[in-house]
């Protein structure tokens, strides 16, 4: 029976990782408390959240939630880092400050329901925010109309400007 320490946190993380867009595991072994402050004080300024929490307590929370596909990587050190807002602002985070200060490792993320690796989350980092993709799709669509529109806009014009300079001309002339 757990203690009722242990189920206060059990419920906590439970209700945490409710509406999270994305879950991440992170191996911090090695890490000094000051760097593992500034990873703290990074995930905070993004609005993302960084728990450390036994491997056996973070599991019932996951599959309390119908997460198990993370079960296989809870050994060791594990910190959970996830987001209410963005599935990949968690995944840039640790991408970046274990680049800096070499820790901490990622161990594997669930992401919409599917599982990414150490690697796949790598690459997870390296994708642009949704906003900067959902531009980048509206400026593809939007892209041909607009060049049409200048084609248009431009024959439309081009007797006014061909009429100016013949004005022009027949005043140089008198």
């Amino acid at each position: 029976m757990p203690t009722p320490e242990k189920q206060q946190i059990l419920l906590d993380t439970s209700d945490r990782i409710r509406d999270a867009q994305g879950l991440y595991l992170a191996d911090f072994s090695g890490m000094d408390v000051a760097t593992l402050s500034a990873l703290r004080r990074k995930c905070r300024e993004q609005k993302v959240q960084f728990r450390v929490i036994k491997n056996t307590l973070l599991k019932r929370a996951l599959n309390a939630r119908g997460i198990t596909a993370l079960d296989e990587y809870l050994w060791g050190p594990t910190g959970l880092v996830f987001s209410h807002e963005s599935e990949v602002t968690p995944a840039k985070i640790l991408a970046t400050f274990a680049k800096e200060h070499e820790k901490p490792r990622i161990k594997a993320a669930v992401v919409e329901g599917r599982l990414f690796d150490e690697k796949a989350v790598a690459l997870l980092a390296t994708l642009p925010s949704r906003e900067v993709l959902l531009g980048q799709v509206l400026a593809t669509f939007i892209a041909p109309m607009t060049q049409f529109l200048a084609a248009i806009e431009a024959t439309l014009v081009l007797p006014a400007v061909m009429a100016d300079v013949l004005a022009r001309e027949k005043s140089k002339a008198t």
